[in-house]
């Protein structure tokens, strides 16, 4: 006797046909999702959506038109932990900004932040949607072959369900319950009943969505269902089905997992529109021309002749020798196979390729081909910065986005891991701005402390002269520009009163290097002429808006002199000296605030 499902498991059941079947977004257009993201899959790999073998037994060949695109798109959007600025917030300390900013950055290189926002670049294009799951910290993308939502659902928060489907081996099965908690007897069930079958996975449906309770009240719930699905890489009817019922896990939650981004969104839909999806039409034409002419060519090589002489049944080509007199009745001729079709090919394949690129805006100057011949630069200019335009907008989404993944996800969970005691290393360019700080601030210690021997060991307060604040100042600079790196001993909760807001940089990939070079060298004469630029605050405010413009960041150019941490320093013999603390006028020993 079958077991009787309970009731969520007839709902979830529900919920995966429901999945399959396409939604109206308008009366003649009906959408599927499922679809939309398998057609991605295949034309970005250059793979047909009924078979690489035609109805006459042929091979067919992909003019792929589509990878190109994907691939432009991904380069004109691309976001690097680079492109991440933190400023600093109204009663914020700069210079605490400045220190966090390299630690959180360093955190995410530990984290491999990088990979994740390349990733997220290159998925963008090709589906229109990146999902991506955040557990304690961690970041894992959700293949969206295995994601399941309302279709017409404005954002995952307003879906009404959320099915994620997972495969596992039994050792990964048995791994991933173990660490999530998940009903031992359950799991064990489970592992018996894959035992005697003979199926690859067990599958895991993961359900985020409200639940009605015994009350008759709705509770948003996180429900864990398993089952083993039958030979599920050459039946794809079971993918949305449950054969069995073993429930794992059934808990109250706050709300789902996942954050979504998107690109090109539109009403009626929750998927965005990927490149596959835009130039859909013109890979279907582009294929069908260029197999009439594979098909065209097959027959323009063949070699027929044709006589009246019905003594003349043989195969020319076969059984006849070089140097042979034919006899016949009537003379052989050769049959015109030429193909007088191919400037009608070469003008339908450069018609709808050329359509592609203006639907996606992956103009050849984008793909850095060359222009045509004659091209006036001006033109050239003002093509790419249209060009540019229209991608600066979905960078910008995809920075918006970003900033809110940041806040939420991983901004909290680094600030948990950089509150404890630990330090921080100071390599590069920013060591540049980090050593001039510690030579100032020495050098303002090493001054008091003069002024205050002298007062104690000869009762009158002495300044010292020039020339010597001139030699320690060059004996402290060569000590400290010997250093490759600076190792900043970082106090427990030192952040903890940090106030920041995050930019994403989203111009820097449209700007011409030469350009950048001619306003870096601009801003140097401009702070030779007049150094306050960075001290003066209105001064400081203009001249980063003047910058900011000319795709620089102002500060690049300088900290803020107030309170830092601990800095152990190295010793001439390489070992490492004890802990100095940076102190000066302006500036606050941390150990003592804490």
């Amino acid at each position: 006797m079958e077991k009787t499902k309970t009731p969520i498991l007839d709902l979830i059941t529900k919920e995966l046909t429901e999945f399959t079947q396409p939604i109206k977004i308008l009366d003649s257009w009906e959408f599927s999702q499922k679809d939309t993201i398998e057609q991605a899959i295949l034309y970005t790999n250059s793979k047909f959506v009924d078979g690489d073998i035609d109805e006459l037994n042929f091979k067919r060949y992909f003019y792929n038109i589509t990878k190109y695109s994907c691939g432009a798109t991904t380069k004109a959007i691309d976001v690097d932990t680079k492109d991440i600025m933190f400023l600093t917030s109204a009663g914020g300390n700069p210079l605490k900004t400045w220190f966090i900013e390299r630690d959180i950055k360093n955190w995410m290189k530990v984290k491999n932040f990088g990979s994740i926002l390349n990733k997220i670049c290159r998925d963008l294009p090709i589906y229109g949607s990146v999902v991506l799951k955040a557990i304690k910290g961690n970041c894992y993308f959700v293949d969206l072959r295995n994601f399941v939502c309302e279709q017409n659902a404005d954002s995952l928060d307003y879906s009404n369900y959320i099915i994620e489907q997972n495969y596992y081996t039994p050792s990964e099965f048995k791994k991933t319950g173990n660490k999530n908690g998940w009903d031992k007897d359950e799991m064990d069930k489970m592992l018996k009943l894959f035992a005697s079958s003979k199926e690859q996975y067990i599958r895991v449906f993961e359900r985020y969505g409200e639940v009605e309770n015994e009350d008759g009240l709705s509770d948003y719930k996180m429900v864990i269902v398993a089952d083993i699905p039958q030979d599920v890489k050459n039946n794809p009817n079971v993918k949305y089905t449950i054969t069995n019922d073993i429930l794992l896990a059934d808990k109250l939650v706050p709300r789902h997992p996942y954050f979504e981004i998107h690109i090109n969104k539109i009403s009626g839909r929750w998927l965005g529109v990927g490149v596959p999806e835009q130039v859909s039409e013109n890979q279907i034409r582009i294929n069908e021309v260029s197999n009439e002419q594979v098909r065209s060519s097959k027959w323009s090589t063949l070699r027929l002749f044709w006589s009246r002489d019905p003594g003349q049944n043989r195969n020319l080509l076969t059984s006849a020798e070089d140097g042979e007199v034919l006899q016949s009745e009537d003379e052989i001729k050769q049959v015109d196979m030429v193909d007088r079709n191919l400037a009608y090919y070469q003008e339908e394949t450069a018609k709808w390729e050329g359509n592609a690129q203006r639907t996606t805006f992956t103009t050849d100057i984008m793909l850095g081909e060359r222009t045509p011949a004659g091209t006036p630069l001006g033109s050239a200019q003002l093509s790419t910065a249209q060009a540019m335009s229209y991608f600066d907008q979905m960078r910008e989404d995809l920075g918006l986005a970003l900033k809110v993944f940041l806040f939420d996800y991983i901004i909290p969970q680094a600030e948990k891991n950089l509150s404890k005691e630990h330090i921080l290393r100071i390599a590069g360019e920013d060591l540049e701005q980090l050593n001039e700080l510690i030579l100032n601030t020495n050098i303002h210690k090493k001054f008091f402390e003069y002024v205050e021997n002298q007062t104690k060991n000869r009762g009158v307060s002495k300044l010292p002269s020039p020339e010597f604040m001139e030699l320690l100042k060059t004996v402290e600079e060569e000590r400290i520009s010997r250093q490759k790196e600076q190792q900043m001993f970082v106090p427990t909760d030192w952040y903890k009163d940090a106030k920041y807001e995050i930019e994403i940089e989203i111009t820097g990939e449209s700007k011409d290097a030469r350009i950048v070079s001619a306003n870096l060298f601009a801003a140097l004469q401009a702070m030779g002429t007049d150094p306050t630029l960075l001290q003066d605050p209105i001064k400081r405010k203009v001249f980063g808006k003047y910058l900011e413009l000319g795709g620089i960041n102002i500060n690049d150019f300088s900290v803020t002199k107030q309170e830092i941490p601990t800095a152990p320093t190295k010793g001439a013999g390489g070992g490492v000296s004890a802990q100095t603390n940076i102190g000066g006028p302006q500036m606050t020993n941390i150990n003592q605030t804490i």
